[in-house]
């Protein structure tokens, strides 16, 4: 079995006009989606002519690719030494969900969407396969730690509690200021983050359970 590379192209962050490039069709992609942005509008918003774009790009598939390596690969180091800290349980999960808040622009559930929609197998093998490993399967130890320690529900697979946990971030990470939807849900933190994931949204003076509500 071929292994998949999960890095980015090295040649991009070498040149600032690969990265320009990049940085522009990453806004595209997010603003329209992938099926409607095409070659020549990338070419258009970063001033490039086509033949640099495919100096350091196969196809506009490849761009999607390399985009979402970059931004998985930017987490990578920071999220693995915040699952590694000795620091206590709820600090780390803290200072995990602050990292996916703020951590990295653009929209990693539209991104995942956009993937699984448009891309051949290949490119969605590869960028599963970083997601997964840069991570899902961080997260995943953090929570097989907490529910070693008591401090979720046992019943539930890690990777099931780290699915919940990466969701409310993802959440959250869209809540930004210049999402009109603020203004009815109120202000968002990495502390409101954490307490709902531990403790749920129901009151804890709330019935085990009910047959209705009135």
């Amino acid at each position: 079995m071929t292994e998949l590379n999960l890095a980015p192209d090295p040649r991009i962050n070498d040149s600032p006009t690969a990265l320009r490039i990049l940085d522009v069709a990453a806004q595209l992609f997010m603003q329209r989606g992938y099926r409607a942005v095409s070659i020549n509008d990338i070419i258009h918003a970063a001033g490039v002519t086509k033949p640099t774009l495919y100096y350091y790009f196969g196809d506009k598939e490849d761009l999607f690719v390399q985009m979402g390596l970059r931004v998985l690969e930017s987490m990578r180091q920071p999220l693995a030494e915040l699952v590694g800290a000795n620091r206590p349980l709820s600090e780390r999960l803290h200072a995990i969900a602050t990292l996916l808040i703020t951590g990295y622009e653009g929209d990693m559930r539209m991104m995942r969407h956009e993937m699984m929609e448009h891309l051949g197998e290949t490119a969605r093998a590869r960028l599963s396969a970083a997601f997964y490993q840069h991570l899902f399967a961080p997260l995943t130890a953090v929570m097989r730690e907490a529910s070693a320690a008591g401090l979720v529900r046992a019943d539930l697979a890690p990777a099931m509690l780290a699915m919940l946990f990466l969701s409310l971030c993802e959440t959250f990470h869209e809540l930004t200021p210049a999402n009109p939807m603020l203004r009815w849900t109120g202000a968002v933190s990495p502390a409101l983050l954490v307490d709902l994931f531990l403790h749920g949204a129901g009151t804890r003076a709330a019935p085990q359970s009910a047959t209705g509500m009135a």
